[in-house]
C-alpha cells in the first residue's frame, strides 16, 4: 500500500514542495465545508422559519451540548474549533465514497491535528494555574514522577493520533483488498461493507477525536477554584 500520490511538484530554492492527494482533498472538503455552512447560516430567523435553518440550528446545537456537558458551559468557546475538527475529520474519511484516498489515512494530517490539541492543551494548563501551576503538574504527587509525567504528556497526543489514523487506514486497507477480491462483482456487496468502514467507522472516528480533545483539555485545567459554571 502506497502513500498519498504526488499530485503536482514545485521547485523553489532546490526545495521539491509536492502537491499530494491528502493536501487536495482537504482542501476540496474546507472548500465543502465553507459552501455548506454558508448555505446553512444564511438569511437566519429569530424564529425558524425553514427545514434549512431547523437543520442548521440543530448541528449547532448538538455541538455547544457536546461542549457543556464535557467541558462545561465556560468552555463555550472551544465550540467551533471542536465543530470543526469533527466536520473536518468526518468528511475527510467520507471522501473515500468518491474515490478518493482520505486525509485522515495519512499519519502526518493526524499528527498535525494531535499537536493542536497538545497545544491546546498546554496552554489551558497554563492560563489556569500560571507557570507555578503549569510546572508543578509535572512533579505532582511526588517529584521523582516528573520523567513519567513528561512521557504521559507526550503520549496523549501520540495515542490520539494513532486510533485514529489506525482505525481510518485499516478499514482503507481492508475496502481496496474487498474491491480487488471481488473483480467484477466490485459494485455490489462491497457497497454494504462501505456503511461500517466509510461511513460508521468516519462518525464513531471523529467522535472519538473531538471527544478527547474537550477531555485533554479539561484534564489540564490547575485552578480548582474557578467557578464550574458561568
Amino acid at each position: 500500500m502506497n502513500g498519498p500520490g504526488v499530485v503536482a511538484s514545485v521547485e523553489l530554492f532546490g526545495v521539491t514542495f509536492n502537491l499530494t492527494t491528502s493536501i487536495l482533498v482537504q482542501w476540496i472538503v474546507m472548500l465543502f465545508l465553507g459552501v455548506m455552512f454558508f448555505t446553512l447560516g444564511k438569511d437566519l430567523k429569530p424564529k425558524p422559519e425553514s427545514k434549512r435553518q431547523i437543520l442548521a440550528e440543530l448541528v449547532y446545537n448538538f455541538f455547544v451540548g457536546s461542549v457543556k456537558e464535557s467541558m462545561g458551559p465556560r468552555y463555550r468557546k472551544y465550540v467551533f474549533y471542536i465543530a470543526t475538527v469533527f466536520c473536518f475529520s468526518f468528511f475527510s474519511s467520507l471522501s473515500t465514497l468518491f474515490g478518493f484516498r482520505p486525509p485522515t489515512a495519512d499519519l502526518s494530517v493526524l499528527a498535525t491535528w494531535g499537536c493542536i490539541t497538545f497545544v491546546l492543551v498546554q496552554r489551558n494548563r497554563l492560563k489556569t494555574g500560571g507557570i507555578k501551576g503549569y510546572l508543578k503538574s509535572f512533579i505532582e504527587p511526588v517529584a521523582p514522577l516528573l520523567p513519567l509525567n513528561i512521557i504521559g504528556e507526550l503520549t496523549n497526543p501520540l495515542s490520539q493520533t494513532f486510533r485514529h489514523f489506525g482505525n481510518i487506514f485499516a478499514g482503507f486497507i481492508i475496502m481496496n483488498i474487498i474491491y480487488w477480491a471481488a473483480g467484477s462483482f466490485a459494485l455490489f456487496f462491497p457497497a454494504v461493507l462501505s456503511l461500517y468502514f466509510d461511513i460508521f467507522s468516519a462518525t464513531i472516528q471523529a467522535f472519538i477525536f473531538a471527544t478527547l480533545t474537550m477531555c485533554y483539555v479539561v484534564v489540564a485545567e490547575r485552578d480548582e477554584k474557578l467557578p464550574k459554571t458561568e
